[in-house]
């Protein structure tokens, strides 16, 4: 029987990279010698030219040297490509890895290669949420992120436009159905709220955000609201925002994730007013935490990190959460 975790708020840290501490190579080089068997763990990310996927993919590769018992396979799947994360995966298995943590860009089209992974003593983990079949399970609170957003944005609304009469953009990225949070609390809410959605497309990198808000604004003049599923989208559109000569003070951008160039945006004011941030350092570190509980039998193997608003109303929390990207 699995154990599954949620943990809320900033200040939780376990782990001794997320306190901070950085460990010698002295000690890195201790812990593997400790080590009764060393482990490898396959991690794919389907949106791998995504800001916070580079990023996390970074922080994993250390949290499996600071175990110091486990070495990461990144993939290299980048625009939701399934045959390209198909292929990656087919390798692992071929080779035998001991865990595997995944985001599939198709949940279904992978159940054959899950079993026949799971029967060679593979252990499946599923990232950014549980799934039926699989070993165990990594990931956040996407209804959160959506709905942090969401009532950010339409606070911002009541102050702004007491009186209504503009419009909001909303990007989703249909494939990815554990995501689907991100969307569609921002959807529901302007819907009750009586704000508009001009606009509803797939879009997670920083060109299509700017395409979409370009051409949201040239029909919809009105266009003051944007929220993107990620950072990157929502970059894209400040920038085009920006481009409309749009006055900051009139405008409310938001992403999700929390990449630092989004924080860093959020953090110079203007349109860019919020960001959903993961907290990346529990997320790294709960990928190899997982995988090994999976591997061993022993300790959680289901988990999901905490959502935490980035916006200029605290920056001691800003700036926290801008300081999980320092090395």
């Amino acid at each position: 029987m699995t154990s599954f975790f949620q943990h809320r708020g900033i200040l939780f840290s376990v782990s001794v990279a997320a306190l901070g501490i950085a460990l010698s190579p002295a000690a890195l080089a201790a812990n593997a010698g400790s080590c009764e068997k060393t482990w490898t763990i396959g991690f794919s990310h389907p949106v791998g030219e995504s800001q916070f996927a580079i990023a996390l993919k970074k922080k994993v590769t250390e949290a499996g040297k600071e175990n110091g018992c486990v070495h990461v396979l990144l993939d290299n799947t980048h625009q939701s490509n399934l045959e390209s994360q198909r292929a990656t995966l087919e390798s692992w298995v071929t080779r035998r890895v001991d865990a595997i943590i995944v985001l599939p860009v198709e949940a279904t089209a992978l159940d054959g290669l899950r079993i026949q992974a799971q029967k060679k003593g593979i252990k499946w983990l599923t990232y950014a949420g549980a799934s039926k079949g699989a070993d165990g399970s990594v990931g956040f609170d996407n209804v959160q992120s959506g709905d942090l957003v969401a009532k950010d944005a339409l606070a911002w609304v009541k102050q702004r436009y007491p009186q209504g009469k503009i419009s909001a953009a909303v990007t989703t990225l249909t494939p990815l159905k554990g995501f689907a949070g991100r969307w569609e609390e921002p959807l529901q809410q302007f819907k009750a709220a009586g704000l508009p959605v001009i606009s509803q497309q797939d879009c997670a990198t920083q060109a299509c955000g700017l395409q979409i808000a370009e051409d949201a604004l040239r029909q919809h003049p009105d266009l003051r609201v944007f929220i993107g599923i990620n950072d990157d989208a929502a970059l894209g559109a400040l920038r085009a925002f920006k481009n409309a000569g749009i006055k900051a003070e009139d405008a409310y951008i938001a992403g999700q994730d929390g990449t630092v160039e989004g924080l860093e945006a959020v953090k110079q004011g203007g349109a860019y007013r919020a960001s959903a941030a993961i907290l990346l350092d529990d997320l790294a570190h709960s990928i190899i935490d997982n995988a090994v509980a999976a591997i061993t039998g022993k300790g959680r193997t289901n988990y999901e990190t905490a959502v935490e608003l980035g916006t200029l109303r605290d920056p001691q929390k800003l700036d926290t959460l801008i300081a999980q990207y320092k090395d």
